[in-house]
C-alpha cells in the first residue's frame, strides 16, 4: 500500500481479520501506521483490541476502542471503559450470569 501511495494509515479491526496475529501480519505487509479500532464489542473484544495495539511496533495515532457505550450490555462485571480518555489494558473475564443473558437456544438459531 505504501508503495502505491493509496493510503496514509491502515485501520485494523482484529475480529473480522481473524485475530491479532492476522492483523499484525496485515499491518506489517501494509507498511503503514496502524489505527486499531473496534465495532460493537464487549469488554472481551475491546481487551483483544488493546492487546493488538500493544503488540504493534509503533502506535502513532489514537485507537478507536472506546466503543462499549454502543452496545446494550457487557459480559464482564468490571467493563473496560476509558478513564480520562484512556483505555488501559488489563485482564477481563466473562461473568457466567451476564453471559447467560445472551444465550440462544438451538431452537432459536434454527428458526
Amino acid at each position: 500500500m505504501r508503495a502505491l501511495g493509496a493510503a496514509d494509515v491502515i485501520v485494523l479491526k482484529q475480529q473480522p481479520l481473524g485475530g491479532a496475529r492476522a492483523a499484525l501480519r496485515i499491518a506489517e505487509e501494509a507498511g503503514l501506521p496502524a489505527i486499531v479500532s473496534s465495532m460493537m464489542e464487549t469488554s472481551i473484544g475491546i481487551a483483544a483490541g488493546l492487546a493488538l495495539a500493544a503488540a504493534l511496533p509503533r502506535l502513532d495515532y489514537a485507537c478507536g476502542l472506546a466503543t462499549l457505550s454502543q452496545v446494550d450490555g457487557d459480559v464482564v462485571r468490571d467493563p473496560l471503559e476509558p478513564e480520562h480518555g484512556v483505555l488501559r489494558p488489563r485482564s477481563v473475564e466473562p461473568d457466567p450470569e451476564l453471559l447467560a443473558r445472551y444465550r440462544v437456544s438451538r431452537h432459536e438459531v434454527s428458526t
